[in-house]
């Protein structure tokens, strides 16, 4: 039997789903008895959507001592949002104000996020994630879902490989939140996500 952890978006800015896997991971350290158990190890198959495609990021980001085991825990992910929620989700001055009466479609600044996911992230690619999984995303141009494939990005190379920033930041382009991401794969292949 295989199983999957499937996070979707939505709750709070990614604080209700983020520790939802808090108290999935501490109970997995409980019933265990090892305090280094990570969710990582005890889900075959991982997807997610918006803030849920943040987190599986998160969750499945390889260590830097150890690229086998995740460098961050489930409370770690959480704290990207307690720590910077405010800053991501932050609606000020004139942006605010015409996205208030529906002149603009985004609320909030992208560039903030996308200097976080850089913070978090660095240079790490989909195809170096420790688990399989998949992201979605939705490309404007073809008008289709677009899937983010962890396997795919390893088997096919760099024209399915992407910084998972980048993916991060495709997966969070929610209408009324960010602005469209345009984002390209390592051979260059621009996505309009």
């Amino acid at each position: 039997m295989k199983t999957i952890l499937s996070i979707d978006g939505g709750g709070i800015k990614g604080i209700i789903p983020g520790m939802v896997l808090v108290e999935l991971e501490e109970r997995l350290k409980q019933r265990t008895g090892n305090p280094n158990t990570f969710l990582a190890d005890y889900f075959d198959y991982f997807a997610g959507t918006s803030t849920g495609g943040i987190l599986i990021g998160l969750i499945l980001c390889p260590s830097k001592e150890d690229p086998k085991k995740p460098r961050f825990t489930a409370r770690e992910a959480l704290n990207l949002y307690i720590e910077n929620g405010s800053k991501i989700f932050e609606s000020k001055g004139v942006k605010k104000f015409f996205a208030d009466i529906g002149w603009v479609t985004e609320r909030y600044d992208a560039t903030v996020l996308e200097d976080i996911l850089l913070k978090y992230f660095e240079d790490v690619k989909l195809s170096e994630l420790i688990r399989p999984c998949l992201i979605t995303a939705y490309n404007i141009e073809l008008r289709k879902a677009h899937f983010f494939r962890q396997r795919l990005a390893r088997i096919r190379g760099d024209q399915r490989d992407f910084f998972i920033r980048d993916v991060c930041r495709a997966t969070s382009a929610a209408p009324t939140y960010f602005s469209v991401a345009e984002i390209h794969s390592l051979s260059g292949v621009r996505y309009p996500l």
